[in-house]
């Protein structure tokens, strides 16, 4: 997927990146497209936001009805060790181990609540090339695979944080400079935003490009 067209040189102390052009981001607005080539780089852009927001409550949903399914239930002392570990993690946001102390009827009603995210998700974004019934073959074909880590581990933190800024410029919802400051990953230690560096920036790219070239697959297979 092309998203960026060009990226200004690095910070050579900090080695970030400096954001596209708005030149360049302003042919991933529809409403702007001149051409085939933009629109197709357009449509791609959005499909792939599309299925990243999709994906992230399936991929829960999934795990949830697994847990559920396994009768597991966590026990406090390993609860309790979790919460101190997490408290230290994010100490802006601390654990206790009441929170971590579920049974199968929580993770199945938060599997029911990640279920319906889904369907709405799914009914909401139709339309420009995203197909409900091609997407969710999409969504059960990658969380069923080994070869799309990247996209599962990131898909419900940053990425889907990407994917609502990049789709919300898109439809004109917000501005340029709005996009910039937003379109960053959050530091769970810090808890700021920070822009990405090169290497994530690109392997951001290559996942979205392996994502949506899997559901151009999968569309060209169903009867629509």
């Amino acid at each position: 997927m092309v998203v960026i067209a060009s990226v200004q040189k690095l910070n050579n102390m900090e080695k970030k990146i400096a954001y596209f052009t708005e030149e360049t981001m302003k042919h991933l607005i529809l409403k702007n497209v001149t051409n085939s080539r933009w629109l197709f780089r357009s449509l791609k852009a959005m499909i792939a936001c599309k299925l990243t927001l999709v994906y992230g409550p399936y991929h829960m949903m999934s795990d949830l009805q697994s847990l559920a399914a396994s009768g597991y239930q966590e026990t406090y002392e390993h609860a309790e060790i979790l919460a101190s570990f997490l408290s230290q993690l994010i100490p802006s946001h601390p654990t206790t181990p009441s929170e971590l102390m579920q049974t199968s009827d929580d993770y199945s009603n938060e599997a029911i609540e990640k279920y319906k995210e889904y369907k709405h998700l799914l009914e909401l974004l139709e339309g420009d090339c995203f197909y409900p019934k091609v997407a969710e073959k999409f969504c059960k074909k990658v969380y069923k695979a080994r070869n799309y880590y990247t996209f599962k581990a990131f898909v419900n933190l940053n990425y889907s944080i990407y994917a609502q800024v990049l789709l919300l410029y898109q439809i004109s919802k917000i501005d340029y400079k709005t996009f910039v400051d937003q379109f960053q990953e959050i530091n769970l230690f810090e808890q700021k935003r920070k822009p990405l560096t090169l290497s994530r920036l690109k392997l951001y790219i290559r996942t979205m490009s392996k994502v949506v070239d899997l559901y151009f697959n999968l569309l060209a297979k169903t009867k629509l």
